[in-house]
């Protein structure tokens, strides 16, 4: 596993905030341009980090290992 880079870092983040502003201006109807925004932005971003680098890894290495439902 390796470490994620800055770029890394700052692109999932802006991905999050910009995901988080899709969401409030179309399903909400809230104001894009505010802290709840960045707040639920970052969250979405960490939360999309963490899963790179967390759980994409391992989830390489622990499904191949189990058997197939059918046998193969």
């Amino acid at each position: 596993m390796s470490m994620p880079g800055t770029q890394d870092i700052i692109d999932n983040l802006l991905r999050g905030v910009m995901i988080s502003a899709v969401n409030r201006a179309v399903f909400e109807r809230k104001a894009v341009f505010s802290m709840g925004t960045v707040n639920q932005g970052v969250r979405l971003g960490g939360a999309s980090l963490a899963y790179d680098n967390l759980v994409r890894p391992l989830a390489k290495q622990v499904l191949p290992a189990l058997p197939l439902p059918n046998g193969k």
